[in-house]
């Protein structure tokens, strides 16, 4: 298991190389008191995808490489603390978080560079994806932390799948630590697992058990959906929409048009993103053969809710209420 140098010991390390320049001697005297101020009373040991990283303080220079982790860090009262972030060009911000997320500077349109990364001289990387911290791009988590400089990566993505919200609880309980933003990061698991059970319970009361479901990433001649062990799972066990591809051990998965019309579909989620509309997508399923003789095409039973809301966030608990309320108006009062 990675035991991480101790964080003092870096910062140590870093002010003496600093104290050769006046500039960055200045820059390294404020950080040391800004870290002084704000030391754990004990040091604050985390185990994240099986990689130990203690922390002797609050990081105080962080990283976001995703667009719904800068939100969620934003969400826990850290925001001031980051000093640059991945994926830039995304315009459907949360409402909550714009002002303080768009003066956040902006590093790249997907991920930064390993250049751009360690220039910015970060203490701490958050990834809500393993392709954050790609090897081939020299931008590894044991790269990075080799140069003294810590990681963290969204446990969606260390390859237990996501069965259930104690996963989130612990990713959040843990960063709240790291980060000193305990209540905040309390609050906010608080606030998501509270709506997510509240439309479970009301689908319920409602007698709801919930209708068949293919949800469609993409794809014409194959096409791709989720899987039974990632969060897209997870949001359809709570909206009550049944995935009707629950086999495999990965969170999406390849399948055929065959298999589909076999399995008859009564309710379609379509994720949105990339170069194909969600239009198009809807679209392309009512025309291709075998879809057009589903269920759910004939009754037009289609949702369409963002691939953002698909990650580990806040977001998921607005998917579920998004595929909820349209499946089931009736349970809502629509």
């Amino acid at each position: 298991m990675f035991r991480r140098q101790s964080r003092s010991t870096i910062a140590l390390a870093a002010l003496l190389v600093a104290g050769a320049a006046v500039a960055g001697c200045s820059r390294g005297e404020a950080q040391e008191s800004t870290a002084s101020e704000q030391a754990f009373s004990d040091p604050v040991t985390i185990t994240n995808c099986g990689r130990e990283s203690t922390f002797d303080a609050p990081p105080e220079r962080i990283i976001t490489m995703n667009a719904h982790v800068t939100e969620t860090l934003i969400q826990m009262g850290a925001g001031d603390r980051i000093v640059g972030r991945g994926y830039d060009d995304r315009e459907d911000v949360l409402p909550e978080v714009a002002e303080e997320l768009e003066a956040i500077p902006g590093l790249a349109e997907e991920y930064p560079t390993w250049e751009q990364i360690v220039d910015l001289e970060p203490d701490l990387v958050v990834a809500g994806m393993r392709s954050a911290f790609d090897e081939k791009e020299g931008r590894s988590r044991d790269a990075l932390e080799a140069a003294g400089i810590d990681t963290f990566l969204f446990s969606e993505y260390c390859g237990d799948g996501f069965p259930d919200f104690s996963m989130l609880e612990t990713d959040f309980s843990q960063l709240g630590r790291v980060l000193g933003v305990e209540e905040g990061a309390q609050e906010l698991t608080d606030s998501i697992v509270d709506r997510v059970e509240a439309v479970r319970a009301t689908l319920d009361e409602a007698g709801v058990t919930g209708t068949p479901t293919f949800f469609y990433d993409g794809g014409e001649a194959e096409p791709t959906t989720i899987g039974g062990v990632g969060i897209g799972q997870l949001i359809g066990e709570y909206a009550g929409a049944d995935n009707i591809f629950t086999e495999g051990d990965r969170p999406y998965l390849a399948t055929t048009w065959e298999i589909l019309g076999e399995r008859r579909p009564e309710a379609i989620v379509v994720l949105d993103y990339g170069a194909t509309s969600a239009e198009d997508k809807i679209a392309y399923l009512r025309e291709q053969p075998i879809m057009s003789t589903t269920p759910a095409i004939r009754s037009d039973r289609i949702v369409v809710v963002p691939l953002a809301d698909f990650f580990e966030s806040s977001r998921m608990a607005t998917s579920v209420e998004t595929i909820a309320r349209e499946l089931y108006p009736d349970a809502f009062g629509r």
